[in-house]
C-alpha cells in the first residue's frame, strides 16, 4: 500500500475556489448597484428637462395658441391631438424618426375657458416622464 502524504494544497485549493467565488458574487451587487444609481440618475434627469419642457409648451400656448406651438416648437396634428417630438438634446424635430422623447397635446375648453393637458413620454421604453394641466381664461 501506498502511503499519501497529505500536503494540504487540496484544502489550499478548495479555499481559493471559495474566495474568488466570493468576489465574483461582490463585484457582480457592486455592478448591479451601479447599473441600478445609472438608471435613476437617468430617469431624473429626463424628469427634469420633460418638467422643463412641458413648462414651455403650456407658456407658448398661453401667449400664442396653437400657432406659436406649431412654429416654435413644430407641433404638428395627429387627429385631434397635437404632438411636439425632441430628440436626445430636447431640440424640437419635425421628424418623429429623429425624435427620443414626444408630447401629446389635448385641447379642450368652452369660451371663456380654454384647458391644455401635456403628456411627456420617452419614446424607447414608452415610459411617461411628466403631465402637466394649464388653463387660460379668455378675455371678453
Amino acid at each position: 500500500m501506498k502511503n499519501k502524504r497529505d500536503s494540504g494544497t487540496a484544502m489550499f485549493l478548495m479555499e481559493m475556489i471559495a474566495v474568488v467565488c466570493f468576489f465574483i458574487l461582490c463585484a457582480s451587487i457592486c455592478i448591479l448597484a451601479f447599473v441600478k444609481a445609472n438608471n435613476l440618475s437617468r430617469l431624473a434627469k429626463d424628469t427634469n428637462y420633460a418638467s422643463l419642457a412641458a413648462e414651455s409648451v403650456a407658456e407658448t400656448w398661453k401667449a400664442e395658441d396653437t400657432k406659436g406651438l406649431e412654429t416654435r416648437l413644430l407641433m404638428w396634428e395627429d387627429g385631434e391631438t397635437g404632438v411636439i417630438c425632441w430628440d436626445a438634446r430636447w431640440n424640437p424635430v419635425e421628424n418623429r424618426d429623429e425624435a427620443v422623447y414626444e408630447a401629446r397635446i389635448d385641447l379642450a375648453g368652452d369660451e371663456l375657458v380654454k384647458e391644455v393637458q401635456i403628456n411627456i413620454r420617452r419614446l424607447e421604453d414608452d415610459k411617461e416622464l411628466f403631465e402637466l394641466t394649464a388653463k387660460k381664461i379668455l378675455r371678453q
